[in-house]
Parts: C-alpha cells; sequence; structure tokens
C-alpha cells in the first residue's frame, strides 16, 4: 500500500503541530512546548520588515525567480564567473539572489576545502540567512498556540522566504563542520540540521494546507518542498541503524521509497526551478551512494540515469558536471577506458575550477586500477598529491601502495620516492569532528607495517580495490576478475614467506581468491576461502578487518541460495555485532545495512501473499545508556568519505 504523503514526518517532533493540537483540545492559550522552534532560528539583528518595506520590495519573486534560472543554466554551461554576477545582483534585496549566492560560495568551499574559502563561504550564508529571514512571516508565538495558522494569508514572498531560508540554513549547517573541525561543530551542525528539518515541515504543512489558487509560482515552491523532503528521507534510509537510532530519538524519520518518489516529482516537473537540483541528487545516489553503501545491483537505477543524462547533456553539451557524471555512468557499468575519456573531456571543458579536475582525477585512479593500470594509477594519485588539499595522507598511500605492484620495475629514484611517501603518511593524518578519517587510519596503518615488512607489501593495490567497492563494478565483466584473479595467484608464487605477518599475508589472499571466485560463478570454491579466513579471525593480530569483512562476503553469497538465507541473516548479524574496533568497520556497516534491507525485501516479497499483510516488528525498549554509546560513535560513522 502506497505510504500517505501526509505521514512523511510522521515521526518528527513538531512543534508547530502541538500548537495546533492544543488549540483544538483546549480552546486556550496553552503554555509554550519546552522545545521551542524560536531557540534554534537565525534571526536578522536588522530593522524589522514593516519598517524596511520598500528596500524588500525591490526585488520581485518573478524577477528572482527569473534571474535564478539564468543564474542556474550558465553555471552549468561552464560560465561561473558570470553566473556569480548574477547572483550578487541584488543579494542583499531578493530571497533567491540571496540563496544564489551563498550556494555559489558553499560550492567554492567544499570542493577547495582551503581555511579562507570556507570562512568567506560561511559569512555569506550567514548574510545569505540574515536577507532571507527579513521576508519570512512573522507572527506571535501566542497567535499560533491559540489559533490554527491560514497559510493562505501569507503571500507568495513569505511562503518562498520560508523554504530558501530552510535550503540556505542547510547549507550553513553542512559548512560547520569544515569550518571548524571538532565534535562540538559536528553537534551544533545537527541541531541546525533539525531546525532546517522542522522548517521543512512547516513547508509541507503549507503545500498541504494553503490555497494555491491565485498563485503564479506554486511549482516552484512545490518542487523545492518535495527536494527537501526526499533528500532528508533518503539519507535518513541509508544510515545504519545503531545511528538512526538516535536520530529518531531527536525526531528524524526517513523511507527510500517515500525519498526517491519526492526527488523523482520534483524532477519530472520541467517548469520547477530545483528541478536541475533535484537531477544531480538522483545521479549522486544512482551512481556514488548505491555503490558506496554495496546497493548497486538492488537499487541503482541506470536506465534513469541515461534518461537524465540524455536530457542534460542536449542542454548542456560542454557542461562539465554533466560531463563527469556521463563519465561516472561509463564507470560504474565497468566501461572504464571509456570513463577515462570522459573524464579527461570533462576537465578540458572547464579551467575556472581546477579543484573539479581534481574529482576528475581520483576517479581515473580507481578506472586504471580495475585495469590493472597501476603506473596510470599511481601517476593520477601523484596529480591529486600534488595538487589536491583534500587528504594528503591517502594520496601518499595510494601512490606508494600502486608503486608496489609495480616493484620489479621500479628505477631507484622511484625506490626512494616511495620510501618518502610512505614514511610521510602518519604524520599527514587529519581529524574531523574531533575524530581521524577511518581510511586515513587504515593507510597509516599499512603504512608502518610496509616499514616493518623491510619495504614490501603484498598486493596492496587490490586490497584498495576491494575496501573501495570496485569489485562491484569490475565484477560486471568476466576478464577483469579474471586479471585480478591472475594477479592473486602470481602474488602466491612469489610470496616469500617466514615474516611476523604470514597470516595476515594468507589471509588476504585467501579473502581476494574467495571475492574473485564469487565474482566468476564459482561459488563453493568462494566459501572454502572464506571460511578458511573467518576461521582465522581471532588469531589475526594487523588485520582484523578480514574476518568481518569474509563473513559479509560469505553472507552475500548465501543470500543467492533460498534455503541458506536463514544462514546468511545470521551471519550478517554475527559481522555486525560480534567483531568490533577493526579498521573501516563503519564503510562495512553501511554493506551490512545494506545486506540486511536485502534480505529483508525478499522475506517479506516471499511472505506475502492475497489475505495476509506484514506488521512491523515491536522496537525494543531503548535505555539512555545504549543512545549515548551511539552518540560516541557518531562522528566517526558520519564523517564524509572521501
Amino acid at each position: 500500500m502506497e505510504e500517505p504523503e501526509e505521514e512523511v514526518f510522521e515521526d518528527a517532533l513538531d512543534e508547530l503541530q502541538m500548537k495546533e493540537e492544543l488549540c483544538i483540545n483546549n480552546n486556550h492559550a496553552a503554555p509554550k512546548p519546552k522545545n521551542s522552534l524560536k531557540a534554534f532560528k537565525l534571526r536578522a539583528r536588522g530593522k524589522k520588515r514593516e519598517k524596511s518595506g520598500e528596500a524588500l520590495e525591490c526585488v520581485s519573486l518573478a524577477e528572482g525567480l527569473a534571474e535564478a534560472r539564468l543564474a542556474i543554466d550558465l553555471f552549468f554551461d561552464n560560465q561561473f564567473d558570470a553566473s556569480l554576477e548574477v547572483a550578487q545582483r541584488h543579494c542583499e534585496e531578493s530571497i533567491y539572489h540571496a540563496l544564489g549566492n551563498g550556494t555559489f560560495h558553499y560550492l567554492k568551499a567544499v570542493m577547495t576545502f582551503e581555511q579562507e574559502h570556507v570562512e568567506q563561504a560561511s559569512t555569506v550564508l550567514s548574510q545569505s540567512v540574515a536577507t532571507i529571514d527579513k521576508f519570512r512571516r512573522k507572527s506571535s508565538s501566542l497567535a499560533g498556540m491559540v489559533r490554527r495558522v491560514d497559510y493562505s494569508l501569507w503571500t507568495e514572498q513569505e511562503v518562498h522566504a520560508e523554504l530558501v531560508y530552510a535550503e540556505c540554513l542547510l547549507l550553513k549547517a553542512m559548512l560547520t563542520v569544515c569550518e571548524d573541525e571538532t565534535l562540538v561543530s559536528f553537534m551544533k551542525a545537527g541541531l541546525k540540521v533539525r531546525q532546517c528539518y522542522v522548517s521543512f515541515k512547516e513547508c509541507w504543512n503549507i503545500l498541504q494546507q494553503r490555497d494555491w489558487s491565485n498563485d503564479q509560482h506554486k511549482s516552484h515552491f512545490e518542487g523545492g518542498v518535495r527536494l527537501g523532503v526526499g533528500t532528508f528521507n533518503l539519507i535518513m534510509s541509508l544510515l545504519p541503524p545503531r545511528i538512526t537510532r538516535l536520530m529518531e530519538f531527536v525526531g528524524f524519520s526517513g523511507s527510500r521509497e517515500m525519498g526517491l518518489k519526492q526527488l523523482l516529482a520534483t524532477y519530472r516537473d520541467n517548469t520547477c526551478l530545483r528541478q536541475f537540483l533535484a537531477a544531480i541528487l538522483l545521479l549522486g545516489y544512482h551512481l556514488f551512494l548505491t555503490n558506496h553503501m554495496g546497493q548497486a545491483d538492488s537499487c541503482a537505477d541506470y536506465t534513469l540515469v541515461s534518461e537524465i543524462l540524455t536530457s542534460k547533456l542536449a542542454k548542456h553539451p560542454r557542461g562539465a558536471f554533466f560531463l563527469f557524471f556521463h563519465a561516472r555512468f561509463q564507470l560504474v557499468q565497468g566501461h572504464c577506458e571509456a570513463a577515462s575519456r570522459c573524464y579527461r573531456e570533462a576537465n578540458a571543458a572547464q579551467q575556472e575550477w581546477r579543484q573539479f579536475h581534481h574529482v576528475a582525477a581520483w576517479e581515473m585512479v580507481w578506472a586504471a586500477s580495475y585495469l590493472g593500470r597501476w603506473r596510470e594509477a599511481s601517476e593520477h594519485a601523484g596529480t591529486l598529491l600534488e595538487e589536491s588539499r583534500w587528504s594528503p595522507c591517502i594520496y601518499s598511500y595510494l601512490k606508494a601502495a600502486f608503486q608496489c605492484m609495480l616493484q620489479p620495475e621500479l628505477s631507484p629514484a622511484e625506490v626512494e620516492e616511495q620510501a618518502e611517501l610512505m614514511a610521510a603518511v602518519p604524520r599527514l593524518k587529519q581529524r574531523i569532528a574531533g575524530k581521524s578519517l577511518p581510511m586515513e587510519k587504515y593507510a597509516g596503518r599499512k603504512a608502518e607495517r610496509w616499514q616493518a615488512q623491510g619495504g614490501r607489501l603484498l598486493v596492496p593495490g587490490v586490497e584498495l580495490v576491494y575496501l573501495w567497492n570496485g569489485f562491484s563494478i569490475i565484477g560486471r565483466h568476466y576478464n577483469l576478475v579474471e586479471q585480478v584473479y591472475v594477479t592473486v595467484q602470481e602474488a602466491e608464487k612469489t610470496w616469500v614467506k617466514g615474516g611476523d605477518y604470514d597470516l595476515e599475508n594468507s589471509c588476504l589472499l585467501l579473502l581476494l581468491r574467495g571475492v574473485c571466485l564469487r565474482y566468476m560463478g564459482a561459488p563453493l570454491g568462494a566459501e572454502d576461502c572464506l571460511r578458511q579466513v573467518i576461521a582465522a579471525g581471532p588469531r589475526l593480530q594487523a588485520d582484523g578487518y578480514m574476518a568481518p569483512y569474509a563473513t559479509v562476503e560469505l553472507a552475500l553469497i548465501l543470500l543467492k541460495t533460498e534455503e541458506r538465507r536463514e544462514e546468511a541473516a545470521l551471519l550478517l548479524e554475527t559481522a555486525k555485532t560480534q567483531y568490533k574496533d577493526y579498521s573501516l568497520q563503519s564503510r562495512l556497516h553501511f554493506r551490512i545495512h545494506a545486506a540486511q534491507a536485502q534480505a529483508r525485501e525478499a522475506r517479506e516479497a516471499q511472505a506475502m501473499a492475497p489475505g495476509i499483510q506484514l506488521g512491523k516488528k515491536p522496537q525494543g525498549e531503548r535505555h539512555t545508556s545504549d543512545l549515548l554509546e551511539d552518540l560516541g560513535d557518531l562522528g566517526e560513522e558520519m564523517v564524509p568519505h572521501i
């Protein structure tokens, strides 16, 4: 049964709804709710709206929307300076100009991660929030408590201001962590995100309850609301249960189906200003998130991706962003050479934002790795190390690891360079929200291992491909997987035993061989390899991640067989609960969450029959100590993955 749209925020802590219920039930003023919305909101310190009405009426809503569309078209045609000029034209007098100006600076900040750009974006976004707030409906809190809000009395400008305020505040929240990389800032960002959530809830109420018969720009408002609702639902649905329990405790909830439905509705409306953003989010979900979460096979809609790219490239044939997504589309299908050509084409389309070139260079690292072209992959990693500031630690390790794959072919100068790169890895680690990035911690441990083994690592390039979910891509082509399998076999023949890490090295080769056999259609051979890794798990010292990863890989094999699905479910639960404190734990938990959802859907599809409905499984009692434990892990689980 289709979920009613009115229930999309059914678990939210909605102060406005509380006020309305108090009014209906008691018919008199009620005490102010403890969690007042006002406490979360940023207020401009300027003059009240009625005293500055002349300034606020300079730019009409229609003019603001028209210029916003112009700025968007210029941006996607790579005319970035012209786009910014349009956005800045009335950024102190128009809600859409203010949003455009803030969005432009936000994009620049997150692409460079330079402190100067982050601080500038933070300042501009604060100014944009203050400007937009002047246009919002100012109503008495007491009045809202004693009578139902009549949204039909709001002007179109006020309605759109509420939406744009939520959007701009969301950008400000996401920038907070970059601005000050501490756990306190991370929690502040969480409070701002919650405020955005409540604002979008009010916008949803406006959309459902307002009389739109006299409004000319409903499609723009409706698209923005559906975009916000869809994004919140989609993101919440992707988080592991240990995080969603905490989010639900403070009022968030999410549904993947509802999220995608709302985003798709916005994309289908060609008259909507935010249609382009819905397209970007859908492309990002189907081309990046599904792969990162281990959901590509079951959740990615490549037919929709092809439709979006065909439409957008017809309008912006040289648009760097859509050329980049086209390259990614080629990559996730395993067309690595075509993907590299498209990435180079995207980079050649514009030169103003060099940081955009770095994103393509990162993708080309993996395209070359999937093909086993280790020198090419090393060169791309070197480019990132020289030019990008995102993660010098990871770039250094990537280049050195790929050089390990070329060990007999390295020149004396390259051998010396490799030693310098490995020595630099541990001291280049960063901290975000008070936590080290999981992949940087992994790189640091591997660099130390390289030193301990006398300048050797066993197939580190193939190991990186596996950890980055690369097998979900190369697994589409038998010849690519077979090539990796041959590499693993050759490593087994040339590996010199007798060191302190013999067990770890043996288990790594077994894990990689098992994954290759899984994608080569030999499940029994794969199962044998993976069970050997699981059995050796308690004795692993340096690479404890291999046992839980092997457990999940085995579960994914068993899920394909109907009579072994219960065993697969047990393995997934074992991997989630019995293994602790290993490298890249959060990355695996996302995959476990995706696999458990897939198993649950399979069970429900099998159990559903005419006249039978499955109810929700009752949740157990949540204790404060459990929530605090989840909160302690929140930083590492939620930090951005490069």
